[in-house]
């Protein structure tokens, strides 16, 4: 038996490594698995130890296994945040601040693959630091008493009690961290060749090791005593962040109206900006985000009921939900095994992007909406047709479907009652008797047959008496706005009109609500989407006509070259155009990829580049400036490999040439007769007397031979030559005569 080898799974000591390895960084990839119930980010590092274990060479550091190794660390990292969804109730300040589902992944990822290299101290030491910056941040506190995991369920106790469980974890990679440093601490001192300092490095390593747990313990206790101080940072570092985010974007959904100060300061300042982009066949038109039922003192607000939808998840789908309104009158019954199916006609889907606009779950619908498909836990449905997405994701976008093509549909409930029409057709006492006042005299002009026509005739009267005006003033003397637009101003916004249009339709005795949104209908001039932007923020109402029981929306603003949908839009400039295509392009494959349809993603990429490439042909000026470029490329390439095979001929050769051409200069400047380009050697030197005859022929076997010559034979040529034009410096007049 001595006389075979001995077979060997794994290389001599690989399984002191990987264990050492895998107590190192499997710890925290634990913890925070366990914490957000994902069960993968524990899986994914432990698969790559379990890889590395069988390799038989390690990597060398060199520039292409470093990059594939990043790159793959940032590919397992960030394709599972975007597409599974992270309960932000699991976080705390850190975690939300560092953003930890991205954060600790893509450390402990690192960590694993680093491994694949060849060991020194270097790579130990930045393994280590990986391993240890995922353990302090999956030490960040939260309230974990209440929670429970749904995939890792048996894990639901050592979850709730996270504080011992990451004491245990800790005490885990702090006992081995020293005899992790300790496996390559021969190589350190061979490569110093100093042992006491590699002795003494090694006890400082071990003496920091042993100093974090202490440490962390010691700032568990700290954080402990002062709970109260750290939940008020926490709460002043969110509302700081609240801010930015409302200074970079427009929160135009809000739960109230203030019509003394409504409009937004980004209104009038960069009325240009996009808030939503959303792909559809046709104009999306009205985009209801907020319903509004209580009127006092120029103030909207409204207390809706709240309803829950029922999500529809499928195992085809990685990430999005389906929410379904099935009493939805003309909806389907049921929603089709393809999420992305489109829908048969008259029934439209849209896809909504959001930019600048800050809804916090608000998503602005059309009124005939009945499904709507995000990457979201949970949807709530009010009264009166807004729509709230829990714990959504925003990047991911949503599509929304609707029953017709109408621009400007209602929001066919909720039904009219007793209660509702007392709501709805209140007036509060400081505009109720202006107001009923102004209504009757508007009903006496005429009879009128229906509700309908009070409506038609009262925004007609609106468009008489009043003007569209974005710079209104609220009265300083507290009177009521809408009366003193009414009565005085005779100018002013549309939530204005709205408003006017709302109160006296209510004194009409037609129940009416506030309604505020978005207007979507300007094309993108190069693709088949639709912008919003801040000035198309439009306010409108919403009447009940009790003849024909449904509700009918009204636009009482009139058409002015100054609101959003009439106002002068001019062309955009090309390159503007062009960088919101460039945009909603990455935004609408970033939303693909986040919702699990990643052949989207591509086709999305591949039909704008082939867009752009319809639009470069297309113009002769880009097309002559192409060329140019093709052109220099080619005429760069073509001499590039010119000097490619002049850099292929053997030194010795391109030394022999050199000589020969000082030579053939030399000869022209004594005898004044030059060899012309296109003429041959033999040609030209054929009367020539002997001895250059005899230089000329050795220099031609020399050049073009197979092999390149020898250096002692071109220094022979070099003498020859030289004798021969000595000589004929002594004898140029008789040679000139000569030849």
């Amino acid at each position: 038996m001595s006389g075979f080898p001995r077979f060997r799974l794994f290389p001599r000591g690989a399984l002191s490594v990987f264990f050492r390895n895998a107590l190192l960084i499997l710890p925290p990839a634990f913890l925070y698995a366990m914490k957000v119930d994902m069960p993968h980010i524990f899986l994914i590092p432990a698969v790559l130890l379990g890889i590395g274990l069988f390799r038989k060479r390690a990597l060398s550091y060199t520039d292409r296994p470093i990059i594939y190794c990043a790159t793959a660390a940032l590919v397992l990292a960030v394709i599972p945040d975007m597409i599974v969804t992270v309960d932000e109730a699991r976080f705390g300040l850190f975690d939300l601040m560092l953003r930890s589902s991205l954060v600790v992944p893509l450390l402990l990822y690192t960590a694993a693959l680093s491994c694949f290299f060849s060991p020194n101290s270097y790579r130990i030491g930045v393994t280590a630091a990986l391993t240890l910056a995922a353990m302090l941040v999956c030490g960040d506190m939260f309230q974990s008493r209440d929670l429970s995991n749904t995939v890792l369920f048996f894990l639901d106790e050592p979850l709730r009690r996270y504080r011992e469980s990451y004491a245990v974890a800790a005490l885990i990679q702090a006992m081995t961290l020293p005899g992790y440093f300790l496996l390559f601490s021969r190589s350190v001192r061979l490569e110093t060749g100093r042992r006491r300092t590699a002795v003494l490095r090694m006890c400082l390593l071990i003496l920091c090791t042993l100093l974090i747990p202490v440490f962390a313990f010691s700032a568990s206790r700290f954080y402990d005593a002062n709970t109260r101080l750290f939940r008020h940072l926490e709460l002043y570092f969110l509302r700081v962040g609240m801010r930015q985010n409302q200074g970079r974007e427009m929160m135009l959904l809000s739960s109230s109206v203030n019509l003394r100060a409504t409009l937004h300061p980004r209104l009038h300042g960069d009325p240009a900006k996009v808030l939503l982009r959303a792909r559809s066949e046709s104009a999306p038109g009205y985009l209801r985000g907020g319903v509004y039922t209580s009127y006092q003192n120029g103030r909207w607000s409204g207390k809706n009921t709240v309803s829950e939808l029922q999500a529809i998840r499928r195992a085809t789908v990685l990430s999005d939900s389906t929410f379904f309104i099935r009493s939805y009158p003309g909806a389907p019954d049921s929603v089709p095994d393809n999420p992305r199916d489109p829908p048969k006609p008259p029934l439209r889907r849209m896809d909504l992007y959001f930019d600048g606009l800050l809804t916090r779950g608000t998503i602005p619908a059309p009124g005939n909406t009945y499904r709507l498909d995000a990457v979201a836990d949970g949807a709530e449905l009010t009264g009166h047709g807004i729509f709230q997405l829990k714990q959504w994701k925003r990047d991911g976008g949503c599509t929304l479907f609707t029953t017709t093509s109408s621009p400007f549909p209602a929001y066919y409930g909720p039904e009219m009652d007793a209660a509702l029409f007392r709501e709805l057709t209140h007036l509060p006492d400081s505009v109720s008797g202006p107001l009923r006042k102004m209504a009757s005299r508007l009903v006496a002009v005429r009879s009128f047959g229906s509700p309908r026509e009070k409506i038609e005739f009262l925004t007609a009267f609106l468009n008489r008496r009043c003007r569209y005006s974005l710079d209104f003033s609220p009265p300083r003397d507290g009177r009521d706005p809408v009366l003193f637009f009414l009565e005085s101003g005779r100018k002013g916004h549309c939530e204005l009109f709205a408003s006017s249009a709302a109160l006296l339709l209510r004194a009409m005795g037609i129940p009416t609500r506030y309604v505020t949104g978005l207007i979507c209908e300007e094309r993108h001039p190069y693709s088949g989407y639709y912008l919003s932007r801040a000035a198309d923020a439009h306010a409108w109402c919403e009447a009940w006509l009790s003849d024909e029981k449904r509700w009918i929306a009204v636009e009482a603003t009139p058409f002015s070259a100054d609101i959003p949908m009439a106002r002068d839009r001019r062309k955009p400039e090309a390159l503007s155009s062009v960088l919101d295509l460039l945009k909603q392009t990455v935004q609408q494959a970033f939303a693909d990829i986040r919702r699990g349809y990643f052949a989207d993603a591509v086709l999305t990429v591949l039909e704008t580049a082939v867009l752009f490439l319809h639009r470069i042909f297309r113009n002769p000026a880009v097309l002559l400036l192409l060329a140019l470029c093709v052109f220099w490329i080619l005429y760069r390439r073509f001499r590039r490999r010119r000097r490619r095979d002049e850099w292929e001929i053997p030194r010795e050769t391109r030394q022999l040439a050199a000589m020969f051409a000082r030579f053939e200069r030399r000869v022209a400047k004594r005898t004044g007769l030059k060899r012309p380009s296109g003429s041959t050697l033999q040609a030209f030197y054929g009367d020539f007397p002997e001895e250059i005859r005899s230089v000329v022929s050795e220099y031609e076997s020399l050049r073009y031979r197979e092999s390149p010559p020898d250096r002692e034979r071109i220094r022979a040529w070099e003498r020859k030559s030289g004798e021969v034009l000595s000589h004929l410096k002594r004898g140029c007049g008789s040679f000139r005569n000569g030849v």
